[in-house]
């Protein structure tokens, strides 16, 4: 997404397998079940920051900007979750409340009806009978069809282009986290798996690494919201660097006016 020298990095570290499993190693050693933030935001989703596996647990005004404490959670090392997860049973005929079926949505940037994205999903999830098997296949496809694309990466620090829609991601198999999260999220609407389409904060100071960044959310039955990210590969999030800021059912949704203002923290340190 931006900024494009974190691009850059952010393309090493997922060309090799082992960074999924490097920070997923490091977040148990250290045992961090949890890991707090602060930080000070001009235009703040409240809705969308404290939502699991985000809560608020401080909140100030101070002139015209919002000061924001915030504990988040390892969903992956709820074993509870994980299992619930794990167990959840597929049925594309599953009916949803009316919240949560507006992730089901078609919109111009995320069509879940494009021939592609059909023929894509009616072939690589054919017969699968468990959710997330269903998550994971998308995860890893996806992760292997597309290439970071720098050019994409330079139009959105620059202003130009805000994200690619899933037909023309499809045809040029480039993209940033943005575009990544489009095709991860038609795949999984056309089959029937409400996702959102979130976007916030990555920070990681042990890596040096920090950045706006987006990824999907795919709601299973039982289970509830999950977080998932299509750039890395593995489904395991970063949650110990990452702070959701804003949800929607594409970007456009988000209701973004730039990535800077919205998005970027004024300041933003972890504890």
């Amino acid at each position: 997404m931006s900024k494009y020298p974190f691009m850059l990095i952010t393309c090493l570290f997922i060309a090799q397998s082992a960074f999924a499993q490097s920070y997923s190693k490091y977040f148990r050693l250290e045992n961090q079940d949890t890991v707090n933030f602060t930080f000070t935001v001009r235009k703040p989703d409240i809705k969308a920051i404290d939502c699991y596996p985000q809560q608020i647990t401080q909140i100030s005004k101070n002139g015209d900007n919002y000061e924001i404490s915030l504990t988040t959670i390892n969903p992956y090392l709820d074993g509870s979750k994980l299992a619930k997860m794990k167990e959840a049973k597929y049925d594309k005929s599953r009916e949803y409340d009316r919240e949560i079926a507006r992730f089901l949505q078609s919109t111009p940037l995320i069509d879940a009806q494009n021939e592609h994205v059909r023929q894509i999903a009616d072939t690589l999830f054919k017969d699968e009978t468990q959710t997330f098997v269903i998550i994971e296949k998308a995860l890893k496809f996806v992760y292997t069809y597309l290439s970071p694309s720098d050019s994409i990466a330079k139009q959105i620090d620059a202003g130009i282009c805000r994200t690619v829609d899933v037909n023309t991601v499809i045809q040029t198999r480039k993209g940033t986290c943005s575009e990544y999260t489009n095709l991860f999220t038609a795949l999984m609407r056309y089959m029937n798996i409400p996702t959102r389409f979130a976007v916030g904060y990555f920070y990681i100071p042990e890596y040096k690494a920090e950045s706006t960044h987006a990824w999907p959310e795919c709601y299973i039955e039982g289970a509830g919201w999950c977080s998932v990210d299509p750039t890395f590969p593995s489904y395991i999030s970063p949650h110990f660097g990452m702070v959701r800021m804003r949800y929607g059912i594409d970007y456009e949704d988000c209701d973004i006016r730039t990535l800077n203002y919205d998005i970027e923290p004024i300041e933003f340190t972890k504890k």
